[in-house]
């Protein structure tokens, strides 16, 4: 049986011929020089990643512009209308001048009146009646221009003092007046009528003629005098007085 051949020993140079070294390439300057190394191949996978991106991208563009026409477009907002500005407050109105006139003739009248509500007996009556007369106008006329004041301003103003003289100056001018002025009609109406039995129609005497035109005068003035001592006093106090019988009388 033939044995295998041997294999060398590791480190001993073979006995058979060595295999020549390929030849170096010549090079156009004669060969001095050794060959450049051939040039690495280029890598694409970059440019291929990028191009399908944008290809994704372009895709979607198209999908969401294409698609997006088609979705009703939301109803725009009414404009709001411009809110008008709001209301300023109005002012309140301007009662300087009612109150200056309230208080100047409440404070004259306070001046004539008070002086009058416990007379000198001495005191001439015509000139005690006119005092408290004047001064209950002036009275009347300035609490009515303080109560046109309230009304417009919604103020309150102390009149207590001025309301309480014009009500005792009309218990002390008007209680006398009506009473005299009373007294004075129902004089006037008596004596009228008392004429009438003269005014049948029959004869009468000149002397009765004469007497019956001076009571059937003097009884007019009577009335006439008496009203006008009421009408004085109604227009101070506001009092109203049943004179009915006395007009026909006239």
């Amino acid at each position: 049986m033939a044995l295998p051949p041997k294999k060398p020993a590791a480190g001993r140079p073979t006995t058979g011929k060595m295999a020549p070294k390929p030849a170096a390439p010549q090079t156009r300057r004669g060969g001095a020089g050794a060959a450049a190394p051939a040039a690495a191949p280029k890598n694409n996978l970059p440019i291929l990643i990028g191009g399908a991106v944008a290809a994704v991208v372009l895709i979607v563009i198209l999908v969401v512009v294409l698609g997006g026409g088609s979705e009703p477009k939301p109803e725009k907002a009414p404009k709001q209308e411009a809110k008008p500005e709001a209301a300023r407050k109005a002012p309140p109105p301007d009662v300087s001048g009612l109150e200056a006139t309230g208080k100047s003739k409440c404070e004259e009248g306070q001046r004539l009146i008070q002086p009058r509500l416990n007379p000198d007996p001495q005191a001439p009556k015509d000139r005690v009646f006119n005092d408290l007369e004047n001064g209950l106008k002036l009275l009347n006329e300035g609490l009515d221009a303080y109560k046109k004041a309230a009304a417009l301003a919604g103020k309150k103003y102390p009149l207590d003092e001025y309301q309480r003289t014009r009500d005792r100056a009309i218990k002390v001018f008007c209680t006398e007046l009506e009473s005299v002025g009373k007294k004075s009609c129902d004089q006037g109406a008596q004596l009228i009528q008392s004429c009438a039995g003269l005014m049948t129609g029959k004869a009468i005497t000149d002397e009765e003629k004469s007497k019956l035109a001076g009571d059937l005068k003097k009884g007019k003035t009577l009335i006439s005098e008496g009203m006008a001592m009421l009408s004085r006093a109604s227009a101070v106090s506001g009092h109203t007085y049943e004179t009915t019988q006395y007009q026909e009388a006239l």
